[in-house]
């Protein structure tokens, strides 16, 4: 393989954890990414509720401008607001589509450097989560969106408690239908998420932790040869080199129009001439009974069994 030119970063060599989340704590819902409609929103502030927090709705969480909930001022002071007050314990984004991409020279990294607290979500939120933790130093998630129904579930919000409110350490999460790709085993630190994002970040000053990861990655609605495009991107780009290994998420509603090879081929096609290890289909994406994953903390990953290791808490007292 020819030598990357692009600037492929690692992580701060020490990230910090923000404190557990408790009953009764304070937590900032923004849509920084597609709008919202009144119901969704409602769902989110539920949700948020079943884990005995109390949610804290965005000024401009409502807001619309066309595919954007709301201008990128807006999206971006809704997020800066909660990580400037104190009283705010974590910031859980309402939903994804597109957006965060827009943001990410206006949020204030500073503010959660200073004040760590709990920043989850998914899908979109990947440009968010990998970026907090690459600039401020701290320890986000990868983890259910507050008003997707789809994601919330009780298992969902079992991850959530053993990960984001407890001090103990999480173990090992272990998976019952995922397949391996490349057999073997590595320790990283976890990065990634939505694969469209991570690919068209590679180049910005805002490319995730690819040096010594466990990247993370999954897709929704892309043809085949959408992911192997975007897949063939992060190998030009020297990205898939740079990492310790490799965990695929769910690919869910990834079917082609026309004659094609699967999504699962395409993965393998792209991903099965690795030096390291290589999973497909873990439980983490666009689906029920999600994984919730702590980027920046290290793991081991163990492709034989399936099995990802997680040998300390991601949050602090």
């Amino acid at each position: 393989m020819a030598a990357a030119t692009c600037v492929l970063p690692s992580f701060p060599a020490s990230m910090r954890k923000p404190p557990a989340l408790r009953r009764g704590d304070r937590i900032g819902l923004i849509a920084p990414a597609s709008p919202l409609s009144s119901s969704e929103i409602e769902k989110g502030i539920e949700h948020v509720r079943l884990l005995g927090l109390e949610p804290v709705l965005g000024r401009f969480a409502a807001a619309s401008s066309g595919y954007l909930a709301g201008s990128d001022r807006e999206r971006a002071a809704d997020f800066n607001q909660m990580a400037r007050d104190p009283e705010i314990r974590g910031i859980i984004a309402l939903r994804g589509g597109y957006g965060t991409m827009r943001i990410l020279d206006e949020l204030d990294y500073a503010a959660i450097a200073a004040d760590p607290k709990v920043v989850m979500g998914f899908s979109d939120l990947t440009a968010v989560l990998n970026a907090v933790a690459r600039r401020s130093g701290v320890v986000t998630f990868h983890g259910p969106l507050a008003a997707r129904e789809s994601v919330f579930d009780d298992a969902t919000l079992a991850y959530v408690e053993r990960v984001c409110m407890s001090t103990e350490p999480i173990g090992t999460l272990r998976a019952r239908e995922a397949h391996v790709v490349r057999a073997s085993s590595a320790r990283g630190r976890l990065a990634g998420g939505n694969l469209s994002l991570v690919s068209a970040l590679v180049g910005t000053p805002w490319v995730p932790a690819f040096r010594g990861a466990l990247l993370l990655l999954e897709e929704t609605e892309e043809q085949p040869y959408r992911i192997d495009r975007m897949l063939t991107q992060l190998r030009l780009a020297g990205a898939l080199e740079a990492t310790k290994g490799v965990l695929f998420g769910a690919c869910t509603h990834c079917e082609a129009q026309g004659p094609s090879m699967t999504a699962d081929q395409v993965i393998a096609d792209r991903l099965g001439d690795l030096d390291r290890p290589v999973v497909a289909g873990l439980p983490f994406g666009h689906i029920h009974e999600q994984w919730v994953l702590p980027i920046g903390l290290e793991a081991k990953l163990d492709a034989e069994s399936l099995s990802l290791e997680i040998p300390e808490a991601a949050v602090r007292p």
